[in-house]
């Protein structure tokens, strides 16, 4: 059994994570201040004037001395050959949390008195992470609980610096964060207890902001009275100084910066009026989801925009939300960035901002201009960072592909010419990593056999609380497992089963024969053809190929070049039962613990505005997984177009969803902290409620086994017969490394195959998974490793680890319906650590396909198949590609969704 670090040991742990920067990178950059290092032979992106090929960037005393084709290497300047590589401006993250201990202040409605720099953690390891997706400057804000926050503190990235104030940008303006909407009018979302904290309103916010400012004018004249009395020689006594007041002084002298959490075009125009009135600026709305409506105000008022590249529906303000938002805002003047507001989208801020070249047509200058000089302009310190310009700091990113590809990776990340990341060195800091980790387990068994010696007869010791990077994933790795093990009941197929009958697909058998032409066609299942054409007919493929005649009469679509690719296939989301937005409804839960009996397709809304935003980028096939209790319900599997649901299904019945219930259940944002139990107690628990998922599948066996004319209809049962004949899996959600052991003992112990979801600890089993022949629907890839030790890139290699192991696999994003758009990007990004493309391509298409009992229908082009398919102009998988056409079974519904509706609408304001 793998033991857990106790508390002070893993304080010890973070400490080491901290102090451990990689190995040799001293011997790889002169310290500041000393020696010279030159990167040839570099496609360099300055940003601000162009692209330079085959150029040189001279780094001397931790500034850019010279950039150029022609630059002098002094001698015995350190050389950095960047042949077949990119330079740019080190990324600039103007809306972060990360390394911040605490970040809402409940217990007022103003707390300008608090500042973020006080509660920065130097060694939290999402800097880390974050500089290794080339993010090198970071404006660190207070939350968004209040509507006038705390101050915030800019940092550029100097992982294993001691101390908070190491990370300072010397220089940067100081700011302070404002908040608007629904996160400052209830706190019960942050954890509050009792009654309401005023306001509760958009009305009151306003005027707590109002109110503040006035107090603020008023103190404000009250000092520079006293100050013109004591100048005069009067003996004055000076006014009582007020900490909350004074940081919105500054505010009105134009000495610090407002950047304010926003969404609504509403609220937008109240703060800059009220700005106006009270006589400051708005430096940074930030998100401003809905900035594109008003537009000409922000602009006319001086205020930039910080927006996310396409974030949407998550909450019932984001529900005006469009990707073109960014694009548009520019296009009307205003200083734009692309932030993060999360320590994971901070690592690739780099393609966030290349979403914007399909989002708004930008250029690649444009883009990169979004996470690198825009958000330096916004934070006032462009003279310092932002683009590569002699005299400016050394701050960049030498990249192995250009940066707003998918498939880019930051090699080496400099900051004041200090090398801080150097990819080549990552897996040796995780090996020293495992190795003083190792040592700490040691140490902590020696000394627990010897206090037990010492004390004999002592009870056992209790669990600890879990670190900060998550107390489930901690506590994972506490392996029990459950039931014996070492069985073969999860043996499968190929992965598939037995298989089960297919219902019909309602499609129209009369409909006029679809055509693409001059195509480049990829089936996945067989050769690429370079140039051909797809004849589609009653809703399926009749024919593809190089030499294919168009049948007369056939509507005809002439592709023009452009790549025709089976439609992406996401095999476990709440796409049609979670509506993003203002409706707001959520359909994907039960009350009770086991609720295999219900039938998810009945629920499925073909009307939600998620699902045409989800095909637009070539999803066009779901597996429809509720999450309720243990036992969830069916996995349908629908097409995502059908005047409705019966229209729309493929297979009523995948499987059936199971939330594989965790020795340590995750905390709620803002619970209290769980009683104290032991091990045992917490493994007792969970394996009562396994024991009941048991007896309720041999209640199915017995059930199954008696002629059907001598039993009584049992809808509970009987959703469970093909488990239990091995005709279809249970879909377990299962994310650390012991839950998906134990999944896998109770799939054994219980005589049912299984598929595992989530998977983020599954390389770690790939072994046990490969030998059992279980499949993984594995993702998000995008998302950040589940323990502090691992290697930064952990989820995204854990693609390629799964195929080299011979895992059955596919990508999910994670069930999230408003990100379904993204799916392919998981894909890239697992190309990019070392999956191989045919494979990525597969587990979006026919691997996921035959996971979902699906494959004789859908995963590939073949004549015969349903006609599932898009076309795009290049690689599906960049995520500057845009998609133009998108056909289900045999259906033009075209790419038009509510974002492209707000853009095409709001594009047209005067």
């Amino acid at each position: 059994m793998v033991r857990r670090l106790s508390w002070p040991l893993q304080a010890a742990l973070l400490l080491i994570l901290a102090l451990a920067t990689p190995a040799g990178l001293a011997a790889h950059s002169a310290p500041a201040g000393e020696g010279v290092t030159a990167i040839i032979h570099a496609t360099i992106l300055t940003v601000t004037h162009g692209v330079i090929t085959d150029g040189t960037v001279l780094i001397r005393r931790g500034k850019i001395a010279e950039v150029g084709r022609d630059v002098t290497v002094p001698s015995g300047a350190e050389v950095v050959d960047a042949t077949g590589r990119f330079v740019s401006p080190g990324i600039i993250d103007c809306h972060s949390h990360i390394a911040a201990d605490s970040i809402n202040e409940g217990g007022t409605t103003v707390s300008s008195m608090t500042g973020i720099e006080d509660v920065f953690d130097p060694t939290d390891i999402d800097i880390y992470r974050d500089l290794a997706g080339g993010l090198t400057t970071a404006n660190v804000l207070h939350g968004s609980a209040n509507p006038i926050g705390g101050k915030n503190y800019v940092i550029k990235l100097r992982w294993g610096k001691p101390h908070a104030e190491d990370f300072k940008f010397e220089g940067a303006m100081p700011g302070i964060k404002f908040a608007l909407g629904e996160n400052p009018k209830d706190m019960r979302q942050f954890g509050q207890q009792g009654p309401r904290r005023y306001p509760s309103s958009r009305l009151g916010v306003e005027y707590v902001i109002r109110d503040a400012f006035t107090r603020a004018k008023a103190y404000q004249a009250a000092w520079k009275e006293y100050d013109e009395k004591k100048k005069a020689g009067g003996s004055v006594l000076a006014p009582r100084r007020d900490l909350q007041l004074e940081p919105l002084v500054e505010v009105l002298e134009g000495r610090r910066l407002v950047h304010a959490h926003c969404y609504r075009s509403d609220e937008i125009l109240m703060l800059l009026r009220l700005a106006d009135e009270m006589g400051f600026k708005v430096a940074t709305l930030q998100h401003a989801l809905e900035a594109y409506r008003v537009a000409p105000e922000i602009k006319a008022h001086g205020a930039g925009v910080s927006t996310f590249a396409d974030w949407w529906g998550y909450k019932v303000e984001a529900s005006g939300a469009t990707p073109y938002n960014a694009a548009m805002c520019l296009r009307r003047g205003i200083v734009v960035s692309i932030n993060s507001d999360s320590a994971e989208h901070a690592r690739r801020l780099n393609t966030e901002a290349a979403k914007m070249i399909k989002y708004g047509g930008l250029t690649e200058d444009e883009a990169l201009a979004l996470v690198t000089i825009n958000p330096a302009k916004q934070l006032r310190i462009d003279g310092h960072v932002g683009s590569l310009d002699a005299g400016k700091d050394a701050d960049l990113v030498i990249w192995n592909h250009h940066p707003l590809s998918s498939y880019a990776l930051a090699d080496r990340v400099y900051i004041d010419g200090t090398l801080y990341y150097d990819r080549t060195k990552e897996d040796q800091r995780v090996t020293d990593l495992k190795t003083k980790k190792d040592a700490l387990l040691k140490a902590e068994k020696e000394a627990a056999e010897k206090a037990k010696a010492e004390k004999a007869g002592e009870g056992k010791g209790k669990i600890g609380e879990g670190g900060r990077e998550g107390g489930e994933n901690k506590a994972a790795e506490v392996t029990p497992g459950y039931g014996t093990g070492g069985g073969t009941g999860t043996s499968r197929d190929g992965g598939l089963g037995k298989g089960s009958e297919l219902p019909a697909v309602h499609i129209s058998n009369d409909a006029p024969a679809l055509a693409i032409t001059n195509a480049r066609i990829v089936p996945v299942t067989s050769a690429v053809i370079e140039k051909g054409t797809i004849v589609m007919k009653g809703g399926r493929i009749v024919a593809l190929g190089a030499d294919v005649a168009v049948p007369p009469g056939a509507e005809v679509i002439d592709a023009a070049g452009g790549e025709v690719y089976p439609g992406w296939i996401e095999p476990s989301t709440s796409l049609g039962l979670d509506e993003p937005g203002p409706r707001g409804f959520e359909d994907t839960s039960e009350q009770t613990p086991l609720n295999p009996e219900l039938r998810t397709r009945v629920a499925f809304h073909v009307e939600s505005e998620g699902i045409p935003v989800a095909r637009a980028n070539g999803v066009t096939t779901i597996g429809v997984a509720p999450d309720g209790g243990i036992l969830g319900g069916a996995v349908a599997v629908m097409n995502l177009d059908g005047w409705t649901w019966e229209q729309a299904t493929v297979r009523t019945s995948a499987g059936i969803s199971m939330q594989f219930p965790p020795i340590h259940p995750a905390r709620r944002f803002g619970a209290p902290p769980a009683r104290d139990e032991s091990y045992d107690d917490l493994k007792k628990a969970r394996d009562k409620k396994l024991d009941e998922v048991v007896a309720l599948l041999e209640r199915a066996r017995a059930y199954s086994a008696m002629p059907p004319a001598s039993r009584s209809m049992d809808w509970v049962l009987e959703s469970l017969v093909p488990v239990i004949d091995g005709a279809v899996p249970v879909f377990v959600g299962a994310d650390s490394e012991a839950d998906i052991k134990d999944a896998v003992a109770f799939a054994d112990g219980a005589r049912i195959h299984i598929v595992i979801v989530g998977g983020a600890e599954s390389p770690r089993v790939a072994a046990l998974l490969k030998q059992k022949n279980i499949p993984v629907v594995f993702g998000p890839v995008q998302d950040l490793p589940t323990r502090p030790d691992f290697h930064q890139a952990d989820r995204y290699r854990a693609a390629a680890a799964l195929a080299d192991a011979g895992v059955n696999f596919a990508f999910t994003m994670g069930g999230d319906e408003t990100f379904e758009r993204d799916l392919p990007y998981q894909a890239a990004e697992s190309i990019a650590w070392g999956l191989s493309r045919e494979r990525a391509l597969r587990a979006l298409t026919i691997d996921a396909a035959a996971i979902l009992g699906v494959d004789k229908e859908v995963g590939s082009l073949e004549p015969g198949k349903l006609a599932n398919l898009f076309i795009a102009r290049g690689d599906p998988l960049e995520v500057r590609t845009e998609v133009t056409e998108v056909i289900i079974a045999g259906r033009r519904v075209g790419v038009d969704n509510i974002h492209r509706q707000f853009y095409e609408k709001w594009s047209k304001r005067p």
